[in-house]
């Protein structure tokens, strides 16, 4: 039952889940488990928090269905909180104290942690998006900066010399140690795997 897959109410057989937390470890959250959750500043939004350090995480993100006319203008992060925020769907305005722009489906900003993130849905459909926050690790002489692209511009590169894994990353995080995280997508061609296990 969850109101992202539109199941809510009794249902006619057993309840049953298949989520699986692992504390500290890792979380699949199925839809069926999904619950809205109140977020303070978040105007005419379904919000969820996926992950939190409740379940031992680093981070905190998030799901957004952020309706017509929805928003957040007091700001988010900031403070020694880096944000992140990808449109899945939709378009949304969004912008920090230096940039302001319009993201489309697979549009992103990335704010460091000393600018806040606002956003505003000014279009006619609702946009789902992804939202992540954490706490900076700052090196001393370095910072990150405002990203602002859309994941469809970037362009696939091979992962590690292989042909058959594809790679786009989000963030320079490989080449400028300001910033301390990233995301990327990675493509397998069939019969494609990592060539090891990854020890994070």
């Amino acid at each position: 039952m969850s109101y992202l897959n539109k199941v809510t109410g009794y249902r006619e057989d057993i309840l049953t889940n298949r989520s699986i937390v692992k504390r500290g470890n890792f979380a699949l959250i199925e839809p069926d488990g999904i619950v809205k959750n109140v977020i303070p500043n978040f105007e005419n939004c379904e919000v969820t928090i996926l992950s939190s350090p409740k379940l031992g995480a680093s981070f905190v993100d998030y799901l957004l269905n952020i309706e017509k006319g929805g928003y957040n203008h007091s700001g988010f992060g900031g403070d020694g909180i880096e944000t992140f925020l990808y449109v899945f769907e939709g378009n949304l305005k969004v912008w920090n104290e230096e940039k302001e722009t319009q993201l489309t489906d697979g549009g992103f900003i990335f704010c460091p942690e000393d600018k806040k993130l606002y956003f505003e849905n000014t279009g006619d459909k609702k946009v789902r998006a992804f939202l992540y926050k954490r706490r900076y690790d700052r090196i001393e002489g370095h910072s990150a900066y405002t990203v602002i692209d859309n994941i469809n511009d970037i362009q696939w590169v091979e992962y590690e010399g292989m042909k058959d894994v594809l790679i786009k990353d989000f963030l320079p995080s490989a080449t400028d140690i300001g910033f301390d995280m990233n995301f990327h997508i990675l493509s397998f061609k069939p019969g494609a795997c990592h060539g090891y296990i990854e020890t994070h």
